[in-house]
């Protein structure tokens, strides 16, 4: 899975692909920006 952050508002979102818009603020696909996924702790 990807990480994807809104550069607007700061929404995160997590998909297999970029999403068309931010669901939050409805930013175009352009402001979402693809994120190092969060390590998971063992």
């Amino acid at each position: 899975m990807a990480v994807w952050k809104c550069q607007s508002c700061g929404n995160i979102v997590e998909g297999r692909c970029k999403p068309g818009k931010c669901k939050a603020c409805g930013a175009p696909k352009d402001s979402l920006e693809k994120q190092a996924p969060p390590k998971k702790e063992k």
